[in-house]
């Protein structure tokens, strides 16, 4: 909280200056508006099992709704420091499904600050609403918003030639519409410190260690039920223009997770991605990744998951104005840690996401945006797979 009010007043202060500054250098505000209108085969992610008269009143999943979009940019540099406010406000109405109506206020804000030009850092926060449409809750025909917090303070000190000391504090925080989700809310604080260094052809290495504490809000504690918890992390980042056309960037952590008074829900193994970009072509760009994930998951059968992901994402500019947009993502989860005097569950499932869509400047200030997509999801656990599909078209505005 201290974080985030410091950045608030420094962003204040940035904005009275603003209001001071010339004519010609009010282009450091731009306001959005926005409407998209979408349809989803499955709104609630049921599994064809499921009855649907019996779990969401209606004997169609299918729905239309619209989201209405406000927002508004700034970014400011003045001297060494620079200032950055992203605000957005969205608002979902469903054509059937009205309980589902809400409004989401979105943020991401940074005070890029340096005191010399060896000695700089970033104060950030940012705060991302959204519909959760894979999320497990335990009242099947519910949908789940979740909320992440994140607030940064780090520094990096430039030592004599390559070398990089860096430090920081965080923040983060993820919470849940739903009471009953098996992946939970959370709350941690913690602080980090390592080093990196930087080549002559800007790529650069870094190690971080990361030390957190934590706890689960708003359970009802028992025997079973874990609640404060600790995080440590060794963290390698990589970043690598290996030509101008492809670049690297790379992260591998070893991630452990222990739990006060419930060593049984402990967990720890690695986890990392690795993106590339590649640019064959003037009017192509193909990134591509994998990542390897490691998360919290509670069940008495379940106490975390490990998942491996795959994305590909090409985009082809025809003209200056247009984009055809590509992506393909394949994960695969395997949940462990089964509480002693329950069987583990062998859990496994396998998600396909593929979108398809078209972008066109119609001008300067105006941007059409269509897609199609495909959502499934395939699991040995009956009752968890699901699939859906679904079209939308939006309409932005930027001045």
């Amino acid at each position: 909280m201290v974080l985030r009010k410091l950045l608030v007043v420094s962003l204040a202060l940035a904005g009275v200056i603003t209001i001071n500054a010339r004519a010609d250098e009010l282009d450091t505000f731009q306001f959005r508006a926005g409407q998209t209108w979408q349809y989803d085969s499955n709104v609630f992610r049921l599994s064809d099992t499921i009855n649907n008269q019996a779990v969401i009143g209606s004997p169609s999943r299918s729905d239309y709704f619209g989201v209405t979009t406000l927002g508004a940019k700034f970014d400011k540099s003045y001297g060494l420091q620079r200032f950055e406010l992203d605000v957005n406000a969205n608002r979902y109405n469903y054509k059937d499904f009205s309980r589902l109506d809400f409004t989401a206020v979105n943020y991401a804000a940074a005070w890029r600050w340096s005191i010399t030009p060896s000695f700089y850092g970033n104060l950030t926060t940012d705060r991302q609403e959204y519909t959760d449409n894979t999320a497990d809750v335990q009242n099947q025909g519910q949908l789940n918003r979740r909320t992440d917090r994140l607030t940064l303070l780090d520094a990096e000190y430039a030592i004599d030639g390559p070398w990089r000391v860096l430090g920081g504090v965080f923040e983060r925080s993820s919470s849940n519409s739903q009471a009953f989700t098996f992946e939970g809310d959370s709350n941690v604080r913690g602080v980090e410190a390592g080093v990196r260094y930087v080549f002559a052809s800007d790529s650069s290495f870094a190690y971080r260690l990361k030390q957190g504490r934590g706890e689960y809000p708003n359970r009802i504690l028992s025997s079973t039920v874990a609640s404060d918890f600790k995080d440590r992390e060794h963290e390698f980042r990589l970043v690598w223009p290996i030509t101008g056309k492809t670049t690297i960037q790379s992260r591998v952590s070893y991630f452990d997770r222990s739990h006060d008074g419930l060593g049984a829900r402990d967990f720890s193994g690695f986890v990392g991605q690795l993106d590339a970009a590649w640019r064959p072509t003037g009017k192509t760009t193909v990134n591509v990744g994998v990542a390897r994930d490691l998360g919290n998951y509670q069940t008495n059968n379940i106490s975390y998951f490990q998942g491996n992901r795959f994305f590909i994402a090409p985009t082809w500019k025809p003209t200056e104005k247009t984009a055809v947009k590509f992506r393909y993502d394949y994960g695969v989860r395997n949940y462990k840690g089964p509480l002693s005097g329950f069987s583990a569950t062998n859990r496994r499932d396998t998600t396909d996401l593929t979108v398809l869509g078209f972008e066109w400047e119609v001008i300067r200030a105006v941007k059409l945006t269509t897609s199609v997509f495909s959502d499934r999801r395939k699991s040995n656990e009956f009752g968890a797979d699901y699939k859906s599909h679904g079209i939308n078209l939006s309409v932005l505005a930027s001045f």
